[in-house]
């Protein structure tokens, strides 16, 4: 009975959030602002519990007073809950995991910090705090954080807003895949927009509803509340940046007269000529001073990751060499800034001549060629470490567009529009593209990733790239 009044409870607590227009699990600061309440009550309830209630395997109660008597380590409870939440990938996604997947992320990560807590309480010599406590605290937090996690996750799921879609091309049909096979992020998708089609034909099980002119009624008819634009074919302005991207070295920055639509869709950033204004579209993404701080960046934590890995390093070198007796490292060319060739170090995750017959092949999910040994070091990214060499001599960044190999790079130019513009930069031993997305992820989606990447890149995005890269090779995800 008391379950399903929590659980009535939290529906009716999601449904509110939905028809307020709350979806909490867009607002990761809320998300980590319940987890520190939650953390804090937990502790508070588990002292006021040990006091008031005779537990198993203890002796008497505990008197209510020694809640002020000992020390407590408030920076340490707060500060680990969303560390270790955020390491076993509790903010990610939260709306397409199962209940299942919360309760063992969000027990173990409770679990390391009562661990973490019974060490500082030991070390300190704080024998006076009572050790009843860390157990309670642990089953109470775990309990609420996979509790506000449900709540977070039917919230979002109450909370479908309706979309219209306009264009009809390969990246709509490819947006509409992608929403038929998660219904979890929440856009009920209400008909198509299209000048090319006819009104009433279908684009996957979706009508068309009319052309782009009838865009303003059709919102108000069918109460929509998010548009999606698609390009249908490149554009001029796409043919042109893809021309301009060839020409190596070119250090011209291009700017429009915006329309009120680009200035909507612009950077902050612009600047006028007398009383016309300009956004910067292309900009020099290798500025000197924010170049040289970035090579600075990349040898100090690049040896600083070198040192803490060479123990590993070793141990992988020796279990190669022992499981087949080949070499340990492999050499590859891959494509660097303004298209220069350089060789890329790895550890060999492959047998060897594997690509004798069938020639270079793209990285896949599930790859057959890969020796047991190489599976397991591509799942942790393990074989690509050896990379921060290369990020010492300079050919590779610590952050950047991942390297393609010259026979994919020569196809993806032909076929893909501003593909060289990646190359304007040091490809980067981890990208937005790699916390994004997957090992097979489409060419034309990872070249998205990568130049919002390029032309908004900064310390802090960079940070946040690296931290999150920790957390999915922690969590073995994307291969």
């Amino acid at each position: 009975m008391a379950v399903d009044a929590i659980d009535h409870s939290m529906t009716r607590v999601a449904g509110w959030l939905a028809k307020a227009g709350i979806d909490l699990s867009r607002h990761l600061y809320l998300v980590v602002l319940g987890d520190c309440i939650i953390g804090i009550a937990a502790y508070l309830v588990a002292f006021s519990l040990r006091a008031v209630l005779p537990l198993p395997f203890t002796h008497q109660l505990m008197p209510t007073e020694r809640l002020l008597q000992v020390k407590h380590y408030w920076w340490l409870l707060v500060g680990l809950q969303p560390v270790l939440l955020f390491f076993l990938d509790t903010y990610h996604e939260i709306r397409f995991k199962r209940f299942r997947e919360f309760l063992l992320s969000v027990g173990s990560a409770t679990g390391i910090q009562v661990l973490a807590l019974v060490a500082v309480y030991f070390f300190t010599a704080n024998l006076t705090f009572p050790r009843t406590i860390f157990p309670i605290y642990w089953f109470l937090n775990t309990v609420g954080i996979v509790g506000w996690r449900t709540l977070i996750k039917r919230s979002a799921h109450t909370n479908q807003r309706r979309a219209l879609i306009v264009g009809c091309g390969p990246l709509a049909e490819h947006l509409i895949a992608e929403l038929r096979r998660a219904p979890e992020i929440g856009l009920q998708v209400v008909g198509i927009v299209s000048d090319d089609l006819e009104k009433g034909q279908l684009v996957g099980p979706y009508e068309v509803l009319g052309g782009r002119e009838e865009i303003a009624g059709l919102l108000r008819s069918h109460q929509v509340e998010e548009v999606i634009l698609t390009p249908e074919e490149a554009s001029w302005k796409d043919r042109l940046i893809d021309s301009i991207s060839n020409l190596k070295g070119l250090q011209a920055r291009i700017s429009i007269v915006p329309s009120v639509y680009e200035i909507l869709i612009g950077r902050i950033e612009h600047f006028n000529i007398r009383d016309i204004p300009l956004i910067e579209v292309v900009r020099n993404p290798n500025d000197p001073v924010g170049a040289f701080s970035r090579r600075l960046r990349d040898v100090v934590f690049g040896m600083i990751f070198i040192i803490l890995l060479l123990p590993l390093w070793a141990v992988v070198a020796l279990a190669i060499k022992l499981t087949d007796g080949g070499p340990i490292l492999y050499l590859q060319n891959r494509v660097g800034q303004w298209g220069k060739i350089f060789r890329v170090i790895k550890f060999r995750s492959m047998p060897v001549g594997s690509e004798d017959e069938t020639g270079p092949v793209l990285a896949k999910a599930d790859d057959p060629r890969l020796t047991p040994l190489g599976r397991f070091l591509r799942s942790y990214r393990i074989d690509e470490s050896l990379q921060l060499i290369n990020v010492l001599k300079g050919d590779m960044s610590l952050v950047g567009p991942r390297p393609d190999r010259p026979e994919f790079v020569s196809q993806f130019v032909r076929e893909i529009h501003g593909y060289n513009e990646r190359h304007k930069v040091k490809p980067g031993l981890t990208g937005l593209a790699q916390i994004r997305g997957h090992y097979h992820t489409d060419p034309v989606i990872k070249l998205k990733y990568d130049l919002a990447y390029i032309y908004n890149s900064s310390f802090l995005l960079d940070l946040v790239i690296l931290l999150e890269t920790v957390r999915i090779v922690f969590r073995r995800q994307g291969v």
